[in-house]
């Protein structure tokens, strides 16, 4: 899938694009449609597939239908979530969920012309219009209309000015003008190329990623969202949506680096802090680069950008020393530290601020000192400062001075002395990114890794990625005055009503609405950057600037259009104890043996189907909402007897929630020993028996067998709850702990800790993919030959594409989901990884092949490459190959390699799968070239 901007006006739009290596059967489409039930349908040169936004599902073609390969097809959609499929031949299809029935067979279609209209007319009869004559379809039976009504003709022209005015393929074969509900204007111009025309009259043309102009399109379709889709006869189908964020244009190379802060002063200058060391200086339409002499070998990147109440700005520098602006150029001002008498050198400064009595608080990594004269006096226990590293300094409602630290304290400044407001142990020991205070009573803490943190005046509240934060780690707060806060976050800019935040407080069950912009919205990445000050600024035009990566972006909170269409969300497949299970009148009846059961759900969100977040809860079992961020199933071990019923609701990532949850109830039936009726007459019994030595055989029996499924169900839910810890909890830290290594490696620029931390930060990187794969291994859920082909195919791409070895997966459709324990799981994706790490470390090739076949009961893995093969006299078997024949024979399975004809190697693995009870998947197939 493809991603990229399209103009770069003042509406600026994106495009997304699916491809055949995204899932598309072929890159020839010739049209596309969305059925009532808001799923997108493409008609290919070789078949029809539906689209959920993340997969594509293809329709079996009917036995004895011919599917023309030539010519065009065309695609319409009718109530209840039929579509019919049309051909250039004079076919009809009629395709309801994953069954298509033939209407017309080439052999029985009354003539060869093509259907170039088809309409639900009353009574659920549908009308077709083929060639000149036309048709009516009811209730199975078809039949020609030989005196056509004038409501009839008059339905038909409707339908065709509607088609005309959507985009939709003409009469003549050819998609017509799409005016869109938004009032801009799409259409094919003389040259054949597609043009847009907005609102405001302005024309653009439109470019496909990677393509140009040089496409052409077959057909067009506004959905339910307002998201543009094109259907192109050669290169796939795209989505374009409206851009909400801007790349600021700044100085030359800015956009290509990291701004690291960004401010606006009290004369409306724009003040960006460049990774490349010193700041870019925006008056109007000119830009102007400031550099800052801080000796020999420094490039003076900039920590912290201030302007004080008497309009100085401030600039303090990773290396130390602190400057002043004097209009035309910076001047070094702070030289010394005192503290005890004695003089230290410049504090490292991560922020500055001036109180209501216009003193100076700087504050870094060696802690916080005070501006006295041209001296800072160090600040420390005596006037309540714990120690460690400054990381930001905020005012409060009366100008009092409020600091957080990178050990997680918050701290106030009160009468001449700094009190401690949260403890490292309060805000999870994380670092301290921002602070904005609204009153005493309420505070608003970030934090890199722990989300968003509310001092209410009494005790703090916790708001994290279990209460559907969608990325714990935030740099900045920003109050956009119209009651909504916005987040810098290392997974793009966030967005969420201060009413749903203090409602949860209150209200456990309430639901946050949360917006997040990435790249689909316009950023050029969704990465925001955090550890220097200020990390997010609201301009006096109310525009609120964050600065990223690659440049600083704009987002204007007054014009920020939300897709407020609720989206749908269905139930996709139920499991029960690893077998598939249809849904029956919305019920599903378990027996007292079943003891696994796992629901899948799909919400529908096409213009960024990654930012769905999904909330389930089984009443009768739990009242409360589980969030289950982006995960599309969940499972329930040992579920006690009973009658539940399952809820699940999808979020999109404008904070928009699913119109209504899709449910399915679920009842239990008990052991007939679990039934009020039996423990009745077994209380009797024992009454009768004056001491009831049958009653007390039963009851023993019962809590063995209680006991047994009670330790299955310990034993698999620890087995999820390691997994779970070992992700959130050491993953998240490794992955901060190497964040936090690259920052100061950066810090330590040209010091003799840059390496060090440098290979810490790498080694951190290297521990979180090994502990990747042991939450994988660990994990009960992924106990199924699908997780363990999935992983591998995801592993080998990730690992071959950073060593620039081009991959090509062959994986065949309906592979059976197979359950498959820990063990065996993981010794297969060991000799796997071994072999791909071979080919990287010996092979010198350029493209590798993963090919996986299933065949009576035995999975073969091939991997090969095209490099220097085996040589014919090299000895006996290393170490590595040695461990493949260990842990293939511990599977019962075989390995073998040999070179191949052409030059490189094949690495064969053979494994007979256990005899257990298999269910078929519905991916496609898939030949990806990495």
């Amino acid at each position: 899938m493809f991603f990229s901007p399209l103009l770069t006006a003042q509406e600026t739009y994106s495009m997304r694009v699916w491809q055949s290596e995204n899932g598309l059967p072929i890159n020839i489409v010739h049209s596309i449609a969305q059925d009532s039930k808001g799923y997108i349908w493409v008609a290919t040169a070789e078949g029809v597939v539906r689209f959920d936004g993340l997969d594509f599902t293809q329709i079996p073609t009917p036995p004895g239908f011919k599917f023309s390969t030539s010519g065009s097809h065309r695609l319409f959609a009718t109530s209840h979530g039929t579509i019919w499929l049309a051909s250039s031949t004079g076919t009809l299809l009629r395709i309801q969920g994953d069954k298509a029935t033939p209407i017309w067979k080439v052999d029985d279609a009354p003539n060869a012309s093509p259907i170039t209209q088809l309409i639900e007319g009353s009574n659920g009869k549908i009308l077709i219009l083929k060639g000149p004559d036309y048709w009516t379809y009811h209730q199975g039976k078809i039949s020609r209309i030989d005196s056509v009504s004038a409501e009839v003709h008059e339905l038909f022209e409707e339908d065709r000015i509607k088609r005309a005015n959507s985009g939709r393929i003409g009469h003549d074969g050819r998609p017509g003008t799409l005016l869109s509900s938004r009032q801009s204007q799409w259409k094919i111009d003389d040259d054949n190329l597609l043009t847009v025309t907005t609102d405001s009259g302005q024309t653009w043309p439109i470019f496909l990623p990677g393509i140009g102009r040089e496409f052409e399109v077959t057909e067009m379709l506004e959905d339910r969202a307002g998201f543009i889709w094109i259907a192109t006869s050669l290169h796939g189908i795209g989505l374009i949506r409206q851009d909400r964020v801007d790349l600021q244009p700044t100085a030359a190379g800015l956009n290509r680096s990291s701004a690291l802060a960004v401010l606006q002063d009290s004369q409306d200058n724009v003040w960006i802090a460049n990774r490349n060391g010193g700041v870019e200086l925006m008056q109007g339409d000119r830009t102007e680069h400031f550099d800052f002499p801080t000796g020999e070998g420094h490039r003076g990147v900039v920590s912290a950008l201030y302007e004080d109440r008497e309009n100085r700005l401030w600039a303090a520098t990773r290396e130390g020393p602190i400057f002043r602006w004097l209009g035309w150029r910076f001047v070094e001002e702070f030289v010394h530290v005192q503290q005890f008498g004695q003089v230290h050198n410049p504090p490292l400064v991560n922020a500055i601020y001036q109180d209501l009595d216009g003193i100076l608080w700087m504050g870094g990594q060696t802690g916080l000192a005070r501006a006295i004269g041209r001296q800072l006096d160090r600040v420390g226990l005596e006037r309540g400062y714990p120690g460690g590293e400054v990381t930001v300094m905020s005012g409060g409602v009366e100008g009092e001075l409020w600091v957080g630290t990178a050990q997680g304290f918050v701290l106030q400044y009160h009468e001449g002395r700094l009190r401690t407001i949260g403890s490292p142990s309060e805000l999870l020991f994380r670092h301290v990114s921002s602070i904005l205070v609204e009153s005493n009573t309420r505070v608003w803490v970030t934090t890199l890794g722990s989300g968003l943190f509310l001092y209410d005046g009494k005790k703090w509240h916790h708001f994290g990625e279990d209460q559907g934060l969608p990325n714990a780690r935030l740099t900045h707060i920003i109050d956009d005055d119209l009651g909504h806060f916005w987040f810098g976050s290392t997974g793009g800019i966030l967005r969420a009503s201060r009413a749903d935040l203090l409602n949860r407080t209150t209200q456990p069950d309430a639901p946050i609405h949360w917006l997040v912009m990435n790249r689909s919205d316009g950023l050029p990445t969704s990465e925001c950057v955090g550890g220097h000050n200020p990390a997010g600024w609201r301009f006096k035009d109310d525009s609120i600037w964050f600065p990223t990566t690659l440049g600083v972006v704009r987002v204007d909170p007054s014009l920020t259009k939300v897709n407020r269409t609720p989206p749908p969300i269905y139930l996709q497949a139920v499991d029960v104890d690893g077998t598939p299970t249809k849904i029956e009148n919305g019920r599903i009846d378990l027996s007292p043996e079943n003891n696994l059961l796992e629901i899948s759900y799909q919400g529908l969100d096409f213009s960024a189907p990654e930012k769905l977040t999904y909330r389930t809860r089984l009443l009768g079992f739990e009242e409360n909402w589980s969030e289950m961020g982006n995960e599309r199933s969940r499972t329930f071990s040992a579920i006690p007897p009973g009658k539940y019923t399952f809820q699940v609701s999808a979020m999109n990532g404008d904070g928009v929630l699913s119109a209504k949850p899709a449910i399915v109830r679920i009842e239990k039936h008990p052991h007939f020993w679990q039934t009020g009726w039996f423990i009745a007459q077994l209380w009797l019994f024992v009454i009768l028996l004056a001491g009831g030595i049958g009653g007390v055989l039963a009851r023993i029996r019962l809590k063995r067998r209680i006991q047994k499924l009670n330790i299955h169900n310990a034993r698999e839910t620890e087995r999820s709850r390691i997994a779970r810890d070992l992700h959130d909890d050491l993953g998240a830290s490794l992955t901060e702990i190497s964040l936090l290594a690259g920052l100061g490696a950066e810090q330590a620029a040209g010091s003799e800790f840059q390496s060090q931390l440098d290979d810490l930060s790498s080694r951190c990187r290297a521990t979180a993919q090994a502990l990747d794969e042991i939450v994988w291994a660990v994990n009960p859920r992924e106990d199924s030959l699908g997780s363990l082909i999935d992983y591998l195919g995801g592993f080998a791409t990730e690992f071959l594409e950073r060593a620039g070895i081009n991959l090509r997966l062959r994986i065949p459709a309906n592979l059976p989901d197979h359950p498959l324990d820990t063990t065996y799981r993981h010794s297969i994706f060991l000799c796997a990884r071994e072999a791909f790490n071979n080919i990287v470390k010996h092979s010198e090739a350029e493209t590798a092949w993963l090919h996986v076949t299933l065949e009576e009961g035995v999975l073969e893995i091939f991997i090969e490459d095209d490099g220097k093969g085996i040589h014919p006299d090299e000895p006996g078997l290393g170490q590595g190959l040695q461990n493949f024949k260990a842990r293939m024979k511990a599977c019962g399975g075989q390995f073998d390699r040999r070179n191949r004809p052409s030059g490189g190697t094949v690495v064969r693995f053979s494994i007979p799968l256990p005899n257990r009870s298999n269910k078929k998947r519905t991916t496609p197939n898939r030949q990806k070239t990495k």
